[in-house]
């Protein structure tokens, strides 16, 4: 019997809404020898192991929990993203580091596109770096945008990210990663600084699972997509956060892969 042209409508339909679903995966290097990164969704914690894939946009914040961090990285150096497909002109991904109060620092934080805008981040490597974190809400030139459709993230602690991704066109590679503790479900027994209490008093002012001991090369291969800069985009109030952020896209629920 012939299939019907109704039923092969539905499973070319099928497989093609399957082929063109957004997702995203953040993934996370932890080479400070202490603590535990987090990564924060309408309040939750949705890393299980040193990544997490979305089936859609996300947003969220990273920040890693050294035994100080509130839920929402309070006392802690705070990650802020936005990852989604642009539907339009410079409204697609973008990320940033945070200072403001009462977000202070408390150790290097640092972030790189993969998969798209290849390297293309910001690295906080100090309670100064007044040129890669928001210490006020107006300092919107810090933020770093991507346009690439399925781009992925790297967030990395106490290590450069844009080091363990290469460059634009360049596949990621082994070399490139160096020995490090990865995201762990477990907190790391080793002592973790204590905020610094002149730091917070400055920002105040001014304002899918795999557990491996050492990180990994990232999985996916640069594909060659390009970075167009957008317009940047004016932070807004966010109470739950306690001060202002850049305008979030409407967001879908996540889905681990």
């Amino acid at each position: 019997m012939q299939p019907s042209l109704v039923f092969v409508f539905f499973i070319s339909f099928f497989f093609a809404v399957g082929a063109s679903a957004e997702s995203h995966t953040i993934q996370f290097v932890n080479q400070c020898g202490y603590g535990t990164p987090a990564l924060m969704y309408n309040g939750n914690n949705v890393l299980n192991g040193n990544q997490y894939t979305s089936s859609g946009p996300f947003s969220g914040i990273a920040y890693l929990q050294t035994g100080y961090c509130n839920t929402n990285g309070e006392n802690c150096t705070l990650m802020e993203m936005t990852l989604i497909n642009p539907t339009c002109a410079g409204c697609g991904s973008s990320a940033d580091i945070s200072l403001i109060s009462p977000h202070v620092y408390n150790v290097e934080t640092s972030f790189s596109y993969y998969n798209g805008c290849d390297g293309v981040g910001q690295t906080c490597a100090s309670p100064n770096c007044t040129q890669n974190a928001f210490f006020v809400p107006t300092d919107n030139f810090v933020q770093k945008e991507c346009q690439a459709e399925d781009v992925n993230l790297l967030i990395s602690f106490c290590v450069e990210a844009s080091g363990l991704i290469g460059g634009s066109n360049t596949s990621p590679t082994t070399a490139n990663a160096p020995t490090s503790t990865v995201a762990s479900a477990t907190p790391n027994t080793q002592p973790a600084p204590t905020p610094n209490s002149s730091t917070a008093s400055h920002s105040s002012a001014t304002s899918s699972s795999t557990v491996s001991s050492t990180p990994t090369a990232i999985s996916a291969v640069s594909t060659g997509k390009q970075c167009t800069v957008g317009s940047r985009r004016k932070r807004q109030a966010n109470p739950v956060l306690g001060g202002a952020r850049h305008r979030r896209h409407a967001k879908s629920p996540p889905h681990q892969a």
